[in-house]
Order: C-alpha cells, then structure tokens, then sequence
C-alpha cells in the first residue's frame, strides 16, 4: 500500500493518453506538480474570471486557455499553474466541484502544461466530448458538434 503525504488529495484514475513517457513517469509527474486541469467551463468564461477564483487558493503562475484548434475560440477547459504545490492543492480541495459561471468545474492534476495541448482534440476542434454530446448546452455551444452537423444537413 502507498502512502500518500498527510492532507493529500488523491490522484484521479484518468491519465493524459498522450503523455510522453512511461505510466510511471506520469505518476511522478502529477504527485509533484502545480498543474491543474479545470474542465466543464463554459465556452464564455474569461481567463479573468479563472484567475479571480484560483487566486483565492495560491499565487497564480499562469493559465492557459483551452482552444478550439480550428477557430482558436475558448472550448471549455484550461490549466492553472501554480507556483506552488501547496496552493495548487488548495484549489484541489476548496475549488474542485464549485460553481463558476453557473457550471459546476471539475479540476484534476495535470503532469505540466506542454506547448500544444491547449486545443482540443476533437475531430472538429473542440472537446471530444462535446463532439458526442446530445443535449443542449447554452454554455458549451449549444448542442454536439455531430448533433449539431446532423441538423444542419437536415434543414438545408
């Protein structure tokens, strides 16, 4: 059984497919980073916004939008980095599952933001989970990127 440091939060089960390097690694890699993943963001929701929230956990380094690839547009995620481990697990603790621009975020550990990942990696640019997505989101772009293909072909 591993031992985590007391007042730890636990790494979750998803891993980045596309990290560079061994399954280890990337669990080193996340137990020593300053790296957040904040996910389920509105496609409205300025780095101002972002920043004005993580600050209250720690000294912000920086945060890097997520991107549509295609249209260089907010696509519903970012990192945070922290200058220190410590605030960003403050953020882990007290910011995970808040409300920020009437969603509810969700941050993960990151390895460490490389050059690149900031777009998405959807067939269409975007998220690959709003690719897929029946619903209607108002927050997200409305309804998938595949739903909304579908529409499109059928009223024209």
């Amino acid at each position: 059984m591993s031992k985590r440091p007391a007042g730890s939060v636990s790494l979750s089960q998803y891993r980045d497919q596309h990290y560079r390097g061994s399954r280890q690694d990337q669990e080193k890699a996340l137990l020593k980073s300053t790296t957040l993943y904040i996910g389920n963001l509105s496609f409205f929701t300025s780095e101002e916004q972002i920043f004005e929230l993580f600050s209250r956990a720690g000294d912000v380094k920086r945060i890097i939008m997520g991107l549509d690839k295609v249209s260089k547009t907010p696509c519903g995620f970012c990192f945070v980095e922290f200058y220190a481990r410590n605030d960003a697990l403050n953020a882990m603790r007290y910011i995970n599952g808040t409300r920020l621009d009437d969603r509810i975020i969700r941050t993960d550990w990151d390895a460490g933001f490389k050059e690149g990942r900031q777009f998405g990696r959807g067939k269409s640019g975007g998220q690959v989970r709003d690719e897929y997505r029946t619903d209607y989101d108002e927050g997200r772009g409305g309804y998938g990127k595949l739903v909304q293909s579908k529409i499109r072909r059928r009223d024209s």
